[in-house]
């Protein structure tokens, strides 16, 4: 299997659709993962010579822009990562969808790509995923309840630069604003990953005693918003009051703990706003009778972590396959990086350092999906992730 990077400008439709032209490329390749802003990805879609360039495209919409191991300058980068690989099997599938119908839709959607890569009823070996912003547990749910957890599903939620709900997916054919798009993956070399989040936990923790899905209304029978801002102040943090909070909150938020050998890794919630009910309005869903903890987090915590999450995954592929890596998607979530505009580029310098400078492209999401060590895959935010293709014998 071979993988390659491109960086490509985007700004311009007639420009971005002549530099794919210019590519060359020697064989379609069998998948195309790409990251851009709204704009980059609009625009991939008004480029008819994409399907031509690529059998398959699960390509997102990042805030701001994409990142990837070019140091580019500006804006509306749309970064692609394609796999030629004559000896594996690919298949995507979308929907258009709802919260009503997202359970079924995935399921549906699932069997549709395995289908489109002539290996029906088969467990791929890794599933990747695009979802709108409000769809990513019903999706996950709708996978598990066909296949189990048995296969890592990883993928990054869309995003736009103002939630203002003008996030996209493209997946080769048509440009997708509420839905999600699915890729399965059979593919010839071996794959690593890492899921994690940049934050400590603190002493304070309280029972979810009353939630409606993303709505966490309280905890320990007292209205969430009263026992969030207790902890704030215990933390030397300003209570917050009712009303849009997502900025304010992005280095406070709130996480449930999964213990697995001896070892806490949190799964974070943002909060999003307080309702003047006392509820608190979240970017994941939680449930009663979990535990939540309030953690904290700062500009080095988010900086350091992003490099020790990609050089786990490297790290890994070494430890489990003896493989080298051939390429990584790296997952950085937008609340981390709009928390750190000031240090994003030392973020990037921290992957290219800890991935040893092999090619990667990333997004900045709305939401982030992965699997935890103890093998349930779950959807959280303000995380990180990396996923790592090593390389066959012809590739080292």
């Amino acid at each position: 299997m071979r993988v390659l990077r491109h960086c490509l400008d985007a700004a311009d439709h007639t420009c971005l659709c002549d530099q794919l032209v210019a590519l060359e490329q020697p064989e379609t390749a069998c998948l195309s993962i790409a990251f851009g802003s709204v704009h980059a990805i609009s625009a991939l879609s008004s480029c008819h010579y994409a399907t031509t360039l690529s059998a398959n495209w699960v390509a997102t919409s990042s805030c701001q822009d994409a990142f990837s191991d070019q140091a580019t300058e500006g804006s509306h980068h749309l970064a692609i990562l394609q796999f030629i690989d004559p000896i594996g099997a690919y298949g995507v599938a979308s929907r258009h969808s709802d919260s009503k119908t997202i359970v079924e839709d995935s399921k549906a959607a699932l069997q549709q790509a395995l289908l489109a890569a002539n290996k029906p009823g088969e467990l791929p070996a890794f599933i990747w995923c695009s979802p709108s912003p409000g769809l990513e547990e019903g999706l996950l749910t709708g996978i598990r309840e066909l296949i189990g957890n048995d296969v890592p599903v990883f993928g990054g939620s869309s995003a736009d630069n103002d939630v203002s709900g003008n996030w996209c997916m493209f997946d080769g054919q048509q440009l997708i604003q509420t839905g999600f798009i699915i890729a399965v993956l059979f593919p010839s070399v071996p794959i690593s990953y890492y899921f994690s989040c940049g934050y400590e936990e603190t002493p304070y923790s309280a029972i979810v005693t009353a939630a409606n899905e993303r709505q966490l209304i309280s905890l320990n029978n007292q209205p969430a918003a009263d026992v969030y801002n207790a902890w704030r102040g215990h933390n030397s943090q300003t209570p917050l009051p009712a009303g849009p909070v997502l900025a304010a909150s992005t280095f406070s938020p709130l996480g449930r703990i999964v213990q697995q050998y001896e070892v806490s890794m949190a799964l974070l919630s943002h909060p999003a706003s307080i309702r003047a009910d006392g509820s608190i309005d979240l970017f994941s869903q939680v449930n009663t009778g979990e535990r939540i903890t309030f953690m904290q987090g700062d500009t080095e915590l988010l900086v350091e972590r992003a490099a020790t999450v990609s050089g786990i995954a490297r790290q890994q592929l070494s430890n489990l396959y003896d493989s080298k890596p051939q390429a990584a998607i790296v997952i950085f979530c937008a609340g981390c990086m709009l928390a750190i505009p000031d240090d994003i580029k030392r973020v990037h310098h921290g992957i290219r350092q800890a991935l040893e400078n092999i090619p990667f492209i990333g997004g900045y999401t709305f939401g982030e999906q992965g699997r935890f060590a103890d093998g349930i895959n779950r959807h959280g935010n303000l995380m990180i992730s990396a996923i790592i293709f090593g390389s066959d014998n012809e590739s080292v």
